[in-house]
């Protein structure tokens, strides 16, 4: 099988799971002159990848992904799903919600994992990897006194900062995630306008969590280019009236630059949430019970 997922210009911790777990679990299948090819962890699900990139492929293993809101595919007679992410993925694909799994990144506890050198400590925070490019996280963390732990660095880094905190605030979907199957305490946080709800609550129904989302006020160190800017502007009007992608409703458009009394309030603010929130997590009984079907799955693959 080919590995398909969701290549990034730069690391992204999530997208990136996918070439660091799956040779783990399924060893030489993985073949990149395979016309099979395995979808795996991701909200890769869509139109243009299904139908139209991967037309030729003789077949197409579906294995935790997830669909987005719009551009759904058509599952033709090439696709085994041996499981989607979670109930909402299954109900806009048209499938039983028996074919919901989890997400795969919960298999991570099947294989051994880099550990930090010392024992977990403090609270971390992650954004989600674009927004990265709004804000300088490390000096905003510093100043809260958390852990900044980008999601665009190489995967055994990442666990291994992931795995030094007794806490993590995450605006990474896959922070929580991976947090979850490591028993980790997680708080989700929205911070980016491009914030997309719908994928958390894809993972956290299937988990059995009450998802809470806790807000951050969205702000830019950098400026957006004027005609950017603008085309963001009209893309977000346009979706009020049209049936547009869902994304354009959530388009940021940026034309004043944080000061240092705004960046001050940021820190503040997730210092305060960083406090205040407990974190969440599903049982150990649900946790284990996700795991074990997905291993079983994945075991299919290889009779």
């Amino acid at each position: 099988m080919k590995l398909e997922y969701c290549h990034s210009e730069t690391y992204n911790f999530g997208d990136d799971l996918n070439p660091w777990l799956w040779p783990k679990l399924l060893g030489n299948t993985i073949n990149e002159s395979s016309e099979t090819y395995f979808l795996g962890i991701g909200t890769i699900l869509t139109k243009k990848r299904v139908n139209e990139r991967l037309k030729d492929a003789k077949k197409l293993i579906i294995f935790s992904s997830g669909a987005w809101d719009e551009e759904l595919p058509i599952l033709d007679e090439r696709c085994q799903v041996l499981g989607v992410r979670g109930p909402r993925t299954a109900h806009k694909l048209g499938l039983s919600t028996d074919k919901a799994i989890g997400d795969g990144a919960y298999l991570l506890r099947k294989v051994e994992l880099p550990q930090p050198e010392s024992k977990p400590s403090g609270i971390g925070f992650i954004p989600h990897h674009r927004s990265e490019d709004y804000i300088n996280w490390q000096a905003v963390c510093e100043q809260a006194g958390l852990k900044f732990i980008s999601a665009k660095q190489p995967v055994e880094d990442f666990l291994v900062a992931l795995q030094g905190c007794e806490k993590v605030v995450t605006e990474a979907m896959h922070g929580a995630i991976v947090a979850d199957a490591l028993r980790i305490p997680w708080v989700g946080a929205k911070f980016s306008p491009a914030f997309n709800e719908e994928k958390w609550y894809d993972f956290s129904e299937h988990m059995g969590i009450s998802l809470q989302l806790e807000t951050l006020p969205f702000m830019s160190q950098f400026n957006m280019k004027i005609g950017k800017a603008c085309e963001n502007i009209l893309k977000s009007a346009l979706a009020k009236i049209f049936p547009t992608p869902n994304k354009w409703h959530r388009l940021p458009a940026i034309f004043k630059v944080a000061t240092d009394d705004d960046l001050a309030i940021l820190s503040k603010k997730l210092k305060a949430i960083a406090d205040a929130c407990p974190g969440q997590l599903s049982t150990d009984e649900r946790v284990e019970e996700v795991t074990e079907r997905q291993y079983q799955l994945i075991k299919t693959i290889l009779l």
